[in-house]
């Protein structure tokens, strides 16, 4: 390291030699200068040039500290040097030596960028001028350096600022004007710099902010809590050149300056996060909306059993008053039945997504309810604690409903299998009715044979009652229905059964003041009452009390809801109550199937209910059935109110002996005993007989003797072509010609429609030879024959 002494008191150190160029081209005077230099103890390099162009080349070679040039040269002077200096760009103190240089062309020198001069008689000087030219230059650089560390700087800040996120603005806050912004500020007010640095806040703003305050009051308050140095963070509204207003977030600090108070304001546009937030809010109040007015439980409960939530629909299900009130339960185990049901589903649940359960429940008042649990895992937020999610449907209703279709449906099922039996069934009964009653009346009445053919007929006539049962229950059997006066054919019943019922029973009849009209089979009605007061009878073996009456009533949507056979309109009832033993709700769930009884073998065929049921449905009613072990039974048939209330007139049996005749009468049926029973009863009658055994047949039939027939018997359900199919075809031929038609299942009667439209008679199944004598008698003294020659 060179060290140079300027005085006794100041060394000035060096790192390295300094690299001086001398321009001289007098050797003497340059003879001097270098003796000059190497008595001065500094660390010098030293080179020499005589021409211009030398001290060009030099310039451009290497670096050069100092350049020391004679004033006046052959050619060029040091004025020039200094030119050439300057050309290079670089940073080179030049000291002058001269002979003599006045005053006047020193001070010239200097305003040139000369930076000193020493007289060639006075080279003492040359050393300290040397270093006080060096320390000159440090001190230039240093600035320049320094001027260049500090517009890096300001780039750096400049780039941060036009590169940052939010729009920058500085306010003067004296002024009340922006003084400087960033590109993002021109962008959110739709402003160009010139017309921002002319406005300051308050023409940025609307009059007033959302809560309330006036814009310039509230400004005025947020810059007087800059000057203590706080740094206020605050939501703003402000108002573009557009005139859009824009939610902000502002951020305030105090710029430091000893010239003027400003303040920079980063402005953060948070309009996108304002609709993002209300669209939070409005999802968050949806899902509570959703979850407090739904029609399904909600409930948010620990895996170790702690209720953290429920919704009103869960509040309501259990009858209790309040969330509140409910979640004082703690513990969701209480309302559970089981206490052990939800350890299993919470345990169900540890192990898989999603959990679905039938449980039942206790509500407030101890009711119990039937529910559907379907839950899944998840986690409460708030609480930081895993917990599981379960919806809850009451479905209490929905099983008892269930259960009742069930019940229909396999009542409709067995009603069709016993139907379809019946229908064959009642064939054969008709059969061995028909030739019974045959044999009868060609014996002699104290005969043995008379006596077997009794015999045979009151076996025949049980076995049609229980058919007629059966068609009954399955709601086959033909009804002959008219406006009746229910109260009438009520007492009329029972005036039959009060020696049936027994005297250790009491009879209690309430009938309705204003007589319910119901469009109904009166015989089938009078079997409703009279199977029900039986039934209630063998409930009270021991005695009781037997209330029968009868009112109407108006059926609506929450009554059908609850009942799923009921429908909607007025309806007559008919209750009867007993306070006998009662049912338990195995047997209710059965009451009604048919040869379903409690009672011992041999007392009772289980058809009495099951008629009752098939009776009322078949008469477009309904049964309802109330019963408690030990505390009685009360049934209630709905009857539906006829449209005219007026109660036709009981036809009156003719018992005047059945008369025959001489006409010719085709008769078509399939089974083989009825049509000999047909034939045989109406040969012995005296009439004419054709018989056919299916529908085409008859036709044929028909064909062969078209002018003869004078009446058609066809059974309804014929092979080949049905009877109405037949008797259609018979029609376009002979228009007008009676038939009677014979059917005991009343499925046939839509078959019947256009038949009975043009007149056509029933003869319901099974009848005995005496019914199909007096059918076709009445039925032929009704029409004049019109024969039809060939």
């Amino acid at each position: 390291m060179a060290r140079a002494s300027a005085n006794s008191n100041e060394m000035i150190c060096y790192d390295s030699p300094l690299h001086i160029l001398i321009a001289e081209d007098n050797p003497d005077d340059l003879e001097l200068t270098l003796r000059a230099l190497g008595k001065s103890g500094l660390d010098l390099k030293i080179e020499t040039v005589s021409t211009r162009e030398e001290f060009v080349d030099k310039l451009e070679q290497k670096p050069v500290d100092l350049v020391l040039s004679d004033y006046r040269m052959p050619g060029w002077t040091g004025i020039d040097a200094l030119t050439e200096i300057v050309k290079s760009g670089q940073d080179i103190p030049l000291i002058l030596l001269t002979g003599t240089l006045g005053d006047g062309k020193a001070v010239e020198c200097i305003k040139l960028g000369i930076t000193d001069y020493v007289l060639k008689h006075q080279l003492a000087r040359l050393p300290m001028a040397i270093i006080r030219a060096q320390e000159e230059r440090l001190l230039r650089e240093g600035e320049r350096k320094a001027n260049d560390a500090m517009r890096e700087s300001e780039a750096h800040f400049r780039t941060l600022v036009e590169n940052a996120p939010e729009a920058i603005v500085v306010l003067d806050v004296k002024k009340g004007v922006f003084i400087d912004c960033n590109n993002n500020a021109l962008k959110l007010f739709k402003m160009s710099r010139p017309d921002l640095m002319r406005v300051g806040p308050g023409e940025l703003s609307p009059p007033f902010q959302p809560d309330g305050r006036h814009s310039a009051i509230a400004a005025r308050e947020w810059f007087e809590r800059t000057r203590n140095d706080a740094k206020p963070s605050f939501e703003w509204i402000h108002r573009n050149a557009a005139d859009e207003e824009i939610a902000c977030e502002v951020h305030l600090v105090r710029l430091p300056s000893p010239t003027h108070e400003s303040i920079r304001a980063s402005i953060l546009d948070i309009t996108e996060r304002k609709r993002s937030e209300a669209a939070v809010r409005y999802i968050e109040d949806r899902y509570r909306g959703l979850v407090n007015n739904a029609s399904y439980g909600i409930y948010w409960v620990t895996f170790d059993d702690q209720l953290l939530d429920v919704n009103l629909a869960m509040v309501e299900m259990l009858g209790y008053e309040s969330v509140e009130e409910l979640l004082r339960l703690t513990k969701s185990a209480g309302i559970f039945v089981d206490p052990t049901a939800f350890a299993e589903l919470a345990e169900v649940s540890r192990q898989h997504a999603r959990v679905e359960a039938k449980v039942e429940w206790k509500r407030k008042d101890d009711k119990r309810i039937t529910v559907r649990l379907v839950g899944r895992r998840t986690k409460d937020l708030f609480r930081k604690v895993d917990c599981m999610e379960f919806f809850v449907e009451d479905i209490s209703e929905r099983l008892a409903l269930e259960k009742q279709l069930a019940q229909v449906q396999k009542f409709e099922a067995i009603g069709q299998l016993a139907g379809g039996i019946a229908h064959d069934f009642n064939n054969m009964i008709g059969a061995i009715l028909g030739w019974a009653e045959l044999g009868i009346e060609e014996t002699e009445k104290d005969s043995r044979l008379n006596r077997h053919f009794n015999k045979v007929r009151q076996q025949a006539e049980r076995a049609a009652a229980l058919t007629q049962q059966l068609l009954a229950f399955a709601r086959r059997q033909i009804l002959e229905p008219r406006n009746i006066d229910l109260n009438q054919c009520v007492t009329e019943t029972l005036s039959l059964l009060e020696k049936v019922i027994g005297s250790n029973i009491e009879i209690r009849v309430n009938l309705h003041l204003d007589p319910p009209a119901v469009r109904a089979d009166p015989t089938q009605i009078a079997q409703v009452v009279m199977n029900l007061c039986i039934n209630a009878r063998d409930a009270m073996p021991k005695g009781g009390k037997l209330d029968i009456e009868s009112s109407s009533v108006t059926i609506d949507e929450a009554f059908c809801s609850a009942h799923s056979i009921a429908h909607v309109g007025r309806f007559a009832v008919i209750r009867v109550t007993d306070t006998g033993s009662g049912m338990e709700q195995g047997t209710l769930d059965r009451i009604f199937e048919p040869f379903f009884t409690t009672k011992e073998t041999g007392k009772g065929t289980g058809l009495g209910l099951a008629t009752i049921y098939g009776i009322v449905r078949q008469h477009g009613g309904f049964v309802d059935v109330e019963s408690e072990v030990g505390e009685g039974t009360t049934f209630r048939v709905y009857l539906p109110f006829t449209a005219s209330g007026a109660v036709a007139a009981v036809a009156k049996t003719d018992p005047n002996a059945v008369r025959g005749g001489v006409e010719t009468i085709l008769v078509a049926e399939d089974h083989d005993g009825l049509r000999e029973l047909a034939r045989e009863t109406l040969l012995g009658l005296g009439y004419n007989v054709l018989i056919a055994c299916d529908g085409e047949q008859a036709i044929r039939e028909f064909q062969q003797y078209p002018g003869t027939i004078d009446l058609l018997v066809f059974d309804v359900m014929l092979p080949k072509k049905s009877g109405p199919e037949a008797y259609a075809e018979i029609s376009k031929r002979k228009a007008g010609l009676p038939i009677i038609f014979a059917t005991g299942y009343s499925a046939d009667i839509a078959l019947l429609h256009k038949a009975e439209m043009q007149g056509a008679m029933l003869l319901q199944k099974p009848y005995i030879p005496r019914d199909l004598a007096r059918r076709v008698r009445e039925t032929l003294d009704q029409h004049v024959p019109q024969h039809v020659s060939t």
